[in-house]
């Protein structure tokens, strides 16, 4: 690895976070057939219990379609349920189905323990640190975005 690239915070995030992720995502994907994303809202709702798709989506940091494209998924699998609000028809709730419970149930203890591994070598005061500094690094880059610091698009797929 290059010295510049050593030196680069977002590619050290990118690092971190690229050896991480597919311990989580064979175990989301591979043994519970769910994907992160649909995790995130799972694991959203086992605290919340119900939300309506809007709130789920800011607490997911997702947008509203991917949020409500997920959300279907996880309604054709049986774990959540879609409710229309009667007071307002724009308005639709999301609930947490007994199926969706017991998913969650059994998947959070192991979520639990993949993060503890993963910091397992840091001691309570460098882990408090380290999320402390996470949550201002993440508060920056809301910051920035919104700020239109580069204004060009993603061009994917036509390189």
């Amino acid at each position: 690895m290059s010295d510049f690239l050593r030196a680069q915070p977002l590619f050290q995030l990118y690092l971190a976070w690229s050896s991480a992720n597919p311990m989580f995502v064979r175990l989301s994907e591979g043994r519970f057939h769910i994907t992160r994303r649909e995790w995130r809202i799972l694991a959203t709702l086992g605290h919340f219990e119900r939300l309506n798709v809007s709130d789920l989506a800011q607490e997911v940091q997702l947008d509203l379609v991917r949020t409500s494209r997920a959300v279907t998924r996880l309604v054709e699998k049986g774990l959540l349920s879609k409710i229309k609000s009667s007071a307002n028809a724009r308005l639709v709730w999301v609930n947490l189905e007994p199926k969706g419970r017991a998913l969650f149930e059994q998947m959070k203890p192991l979520v639990e323990e993949l993060n503890h591994l993963l910091v397992q070598d840091l001691d309570a005061a460098e882990l408090e640190l380290l999320t402390t500094m996470l949550q201002k690094i993440t508060q920056r880059a809301q910051q920035l975005n919104a700020s239109s610091l580069i204004t060009d698009k993603a061009r994917r797929g036509s390189r």
